[in-house]
């Protein structure tokens, strides 16, 4: 028997039942690819250009020049590279990287952020917000707002400006940046913020708390930085007895702007060149061992399940739910036994299979224009209860 429909809850499943199907169908396409590291920097192979006969193209049919579906080239090209000492670069092209900070925490990007940062399910970060929120350490934690009070934005400014100086002040990502063409965006609240941001962090708290209004603080802070600058060098080398050209990027970073308050979270980021020379004609050594140079055979993967954070984005992108019932949504799913909860992995059950691909069909059909339960339609509905 069937638990229950809702207009917010079918569709959510839907996403989750297309996605399996997607995958049942998936037909697996093999490849090889070989590389090797000299100086830290990983140079592979070079095998097809788009116009070749015998280019590799993904699913999608995106081309890549680094797999190929020949397995006498790719072990010749790796049985080349283990006789080889060095390679020799043939072209260095110039640039630089620009990361720009991300606006303040909305519902939906704090339990996501939380999610892939601190690997917390959306129902422990929902839990451990709303206790932070209680405490009076963070603004509403129900919000698609990334807009943010101007005398929190100053506090924060000048605790940046004392701690690591001028230069790493940006513009800040001010208003509610949300995608053009947006709906559905509850703009009654304030982004997720520390009430005081000249407190970095918490005291007298459970260890988690802390984590999260760290997490909360460093992406506020963050929004008023300046972008993070990185130093990049594309290079393309030759190895003796491979016709293949091999391609590496050397990059390292030079001024940390918003990434000196996620240190925490980025680990280790190279802040120096390569020692080799970065100039056309150098040779580099290549470091022989077990695992250099490599060759790897694999075979294209079927889409990734929902996880947890990412079912919300895309409900979120499908303007349906609102940030109070995004966590209800999933965890109900599961309960009426929709949806089977494995780890970080969403996957439908029979019974939610059942209601996807036989029942919501007969009530669609009822509909003359988007179906009674599709993303379309609780989107309209919720355009026009926001009206009302």
């Amino acid at each position: 028997s069937l638990a229950s429909m809702g207009r917010v809850q079918t569709p959510t499943l839907g996403f989750i039942v297309d996605r399996e199907l997607e995958r049942e169908a998936h037909v697996p396409i093999e490849y090889h690819s070989v590389h090797v590291d000299s100086d830290e920097v990983r140079f592979n192979v070079r095998f097809h250009e788009k116009d070749d006969a015998c280019a590799w193209t993904d699913d999608s049919g995106k081309h890549r020049a680094d797999r190929t579906a020949d397995t006498g080239l790719a072990e010749a090209a790796f049985d080349a590279l283990g006789k080889a000492k060095d390679i020799q670069i043939t072209s260095v092209s110039e640039g630089k990287t620009n990361r720009n900070p991300q606006p303040p925490f909305t519902t939906d990007t704090l339990l996501r952020a939380a999610n892939s940062t601190l690997g917390w399910s959306v129902a422990k970060t929902s839990k451990m917000a709303s206790t932070l929120y209680q405490s009076g350490h963070v603004t509403y934690i129900r919000t698609d707002s990334t807009r943010t009070n101007a005398g929190a934005r100053e506090t924060v400014r000048e605790h940046i400006r004392s701690s690591f100086g001028d230069d790493h002040l940006g513009p800040g990502v001010l208003g509610n940046d949300v995608k053009k063409g947006a709906t559905n965006v509850q703009d009654a609240h304030e982004a997720i913020r520390p009430t005081r941001p000249a407190n970095t962090s918490i005291s007298g708290a459970d260890s988690d708390w802390k984590k999260l209004y760290g997490l909360i603080w460093a992406r506020f802070a963050a929004s008023q930085m300046s972008p993070s600058v990185r130093e990049r060098r594309d290079l393309q080398a030759t190895v003796e007895g491979i016709d293949k050209a091999l391609n590496g990027t050397a990059s390292w970073r030079i001024h940390p702007g918003w990434e000196a308050v996620y240190a925490q979270y980025h680990g280790d980021v190279k802040t120096s060149p390569p020692g080799s020379p970065l100039t056309e004609g150098a040779v580099w050594k290549i470091d022989v061992s077990e695992d250099n140079p490599f060759m790897k055979t694999d075979e294209t993967k079927p889409p990734r399940r929902f996880s947890e954070s990412s079912i919300i984005q895309q409900m979120k992108k499908a303007g349906i739910g609102r940030p109070s019932t995004y966590v209800s949504i999933v965890k109900n799913l599961g309960n009426k036994g929709y949806v089977d909860v494995e780890g970080n992995s969403l996957s439908p059950t029979e019974k939610g299979r059942t209601l996807w691909l036989q029942v919501v069909p007969f009530f669609n059909e009822q509909n003359d224009t988007d179906g009674l339960f599709t993303p379309e339609f609780t989107s309209k509905m919720e355009e026009c209860l926001d009206r009302i």
